[in-house]
């Protein structure tokens, strides 16, 4: 299967679909809106699967090379590759298998860090489902968070996309992993196009940086 990403034809299989090809496309508006006139040097999509999200960023011109690392091999060597190789883009792209940011080598710096990762502690569904969707005691957010610092540019900016059907006290699940790593949140914000009260679909941002003179609002 192919997702047309903003001209970048991305390979994938139908069970990596965490809903990257729906409101995971939410972040290109939410990107031009909030940082207008500004190109990224190199975005990181963390839990990217097949790339979704980021090689959309990147089809889109908001940013001049892309890193991206999952822990599912398939996602990675299989779908990654082939889209890398079909698509041309060896010279931009890098990607890395693991279930911890501790693979990324120290020389990966990014200067925006967006991630549609598992919305939920827990969750009914498929052992397919539970996969991509329950981060079980936040240990995947822990770890990101522990470890995002050191790949940050000093006027990098993290921008992460959860839903409120997961984390029930929205920002506030986050805040303690994200405080502790000398990282400060710069703003949180709904989707004005995935939010809803009355569906399991309540998305929202926390962006999230290094510096306060980045500081959009203090949140």
């Amino acid at each position: 299967m192919q997702f047309d990403a903003n001209g970048i034809q991305v390979h994938y299989d139908s069970w990596m679909d965490g809903g990257g090809t729906w409101f995971g496309q939410d972040y290109i508006d939410i990107i031009k809106q909030r940082y207008p006139n500004r190109t990224f040097d190199r975005c990181y999509e963390w839990c990217s699967g097949p790339g979704y999200i980021g090689f959309s960023i990147l089809g889109a011109k908001l940013a001049q090379g892309l890193t991206l690392s999952d822990r599912y091999e398939s996602a990675i060597v299989d779908a990654v590759a082939t889209t890398v190789r079909e698509n041309r883009l060896q010279d931009c792209v890098s990607a890395y298998v693991g279930s911890s940011l501790k693979v990324l080598p120290a020389h990966e710096q990014f200067d925006l860090v967006v991630a549609n990762p598992p919305h939920y502690l827990e969750c009914p569904g498929d052992d397919n489902y539970q996969r991509i969707a329950v981060d079980i005691g936040w240990q995947a957010h822990q770890d990101f968070f522990n470890h995002i610092g050191q790949h940050l540019t000093d006027n990098g900016v993290i921008l992460l996309q959860e839903n409120q059907a997961g984390s029930l006290n929205g920002v506030e699940d986050f805040r303690p992993f994200i405080e502790q790593n000398n990282l400060k949140i710069t703003d949180c914000f709904r989707s004005t196009k995935y939010y809803n009260t009355n569906d399991p679909t309540q998305i929202y941002y926390i962006e999230i940086s290094k510096e306060s003179k980045y500081i959009i609002n203090n949140y």
